[in-house]
């Protein structure tokens, strides 16, 4: 799984390079490729990629979509550093965007990458094979988990403490994670109930990753239930995960997600 990531990684950095060309005013590029090109582990591109390959989706098709949905996540992360959000001074061993570019400078370029996500969604010339009423599928179904039935709705009961652990994570983290695996399967020839199924999949497969990131920061599901408590909530989702995943009825497809979601676990080891 390792590898794999690793090659995805590798694709998206080609991508991004390919579809986001340094601009005027330099600042606001550099601000925007301040996340973008510092790492991360690029979890939701490679969901796409799994959707996409179990369904038979376009792989070059798959690297787009998920490099838009990544301009997305980082958008999410510049304003979640922010004073009025988490307050955080440190992402991935350095100064936060606001630090480094100021907190007008971090919100406008917040506000340009998430912008800048559907304008790669929009520009045809981009996708090898996808049409265009898939394309629109796709674009709806990312901006629907990534504002109010999803991220920014999470974020506002996070942000509010409305709700529970569960019903948060659901919404702030899980719902752009199982965007991210549907639209890989929008991209090959995929049914509504293999959408569906999948839709169930990776929002379980959201809130994993999330009670395992609380496990390795010592917060949220790791404060509330102890770290055996979380752990064990964790594989209860996961396990519901794997069920699914057996569901589609597609082994020789389907076993890259199931070990998807074994490595999810194998992070609090």
């Amino acid at each position: 799984m390792e590898n794999f990531l690793e090659t995805i990684s590798a694709q998206i950095d080609r991508k991004i390079d390919e579809v986001l060309k340094p601009f005027e005013p330099k600042l606001l590029y550099d601000a925007m490729v301040y996340y973008l090109k510092n790492g991360g582990k690029r979890i939701r591109p490679a969901l796409v990629a799994i959707g996409a390959y179990i369904t038979g989706g376009d792989p070059e098709d798959t690297i787009t979509v998920g490099t838009a949905i990544e301009f997305i996540h980082n958008y999410s992360l510049i304003h979640d550093d922010l004073p009025a959000m988490d307050n955080d001074d440190i992402r991935r061993g350095k100064p936060t965007c606001h630090k480094v570019f100021g907190e007008d400078i971090a919100i406008l370029a917040g506000d340009a990458l998430l912008t800048y996500a559907f304008q790669i969604l929009s520009q045809k010339e981009l996708f090898k094979t996808i049409d265009a009423e898939k394309l629109l599928k796709i674009s709806n179904l990312i901006a629907r988990k990534a504002g109010t039935e999803g991220m920014v709705k999470g974020q506002v009961m996070d942000v509010k403490k409305i709700g529970d652990l569960e019903e948060i994570a659901k919404y702030k983290t899980a719902a752009l994670i199982e965007a991210s695996l549907v639209a890989g399967a929008i991209l090959g020839k995929s049914n509504e109930k293999e959408l569906s199924l999948l839709s169930e999949i990776g929002e379980k497969l959201g809130i994993v990753f999330q009670i395992v990131d609380d496990i390795l920061d010592k917060d949220g599901f790791y404060l509330e239930f102890g770290e055996e408590g979380a752990k064990e909530i964790a594989k209860t989702f996961a396990s519901m995960a794997i069920q699914q995943i057996r569901a589609l009825n597609k082994p020789e497809k389907t076993k890259i997600l199931e070990e998807f979601v074994y490595f999810l676990l194998s992070r609090t080891q």
